[in-house]
Formats: structure tokens, sequence, C-alpha cells
């Protein structure tokens, strides 16, 4: 049996105790669950996939000991221009298309 394979059984089982209604796409593997938003049927794709390091409890591993942190904010408010190849290549594009 795969790693995790009984804890996974444990939550698709308890989110199929919540969601009643939910379904199996792929049995075991994906579980779709169908709510209202906004009057509209959303059905919600759930997949659980088993930590290969654990990052709680005994002999814990941090996922970000080794990944540097980056500023996802860009502040940068220049303008980037396309450039004349890219210009000539979406001419082309439209083009062929007969647009």
């Amino acid at each position: 049996m795969a790693k995790g394979t009984e804890s996974k059984n444990t939550v698709f089982a308890k989110l199929q105790e919540i969601f009643p209604d939910s379904f199996w796409e792929d049995p075991g593997k994906i579980l779709r669950v169908p709510l209202d938003e906004n009057g509209s049927r959303v059905e919600i794709k759930v997949t659980l996939t088993a930590a290969k390091t654990n990052l709680s409890g005994e002999n814990a591993n941090s996922a970000f000991d080794e990944v540097p942190v980056v500023n996802a904010i860009n502040t940068d408010k220049t303008i980037l221009e396309p450039t004349q190849e890219e210009k000539d290549n979406v001419a082309k594009l439209i083009a062929s298309l007969g647009l």
C-alpha cells in the first residue's frame, strides 16, 4: 500500500461526510464536491497527496530552510513595449488566420 493511503481515505471519508452530494470522478483519487456559487453549480475537484517529508512533529523539516525568499511584489513601474520581432510575429499570425 502506498504511503498515506489510509490517511487519504480518512480525509476523503470526512469530506464525503461534510459534503454528502460529493461524488467520485476517479474512485479513491479525485473527489468532486458540487456547490452553489451565485446561483450557478460549481464542482470543486479534490485530490490528495501524501507529503514526502513532514513539516511538523518529531523529525520535522521546514520546506523553507533551503528556499530563498523572493519579494513577489514588482515595484518596477516600467512599461514593456513589444519588440519589432514580436510585432512582426503577431502580424504574421493574424495574416495566417485571415483576420
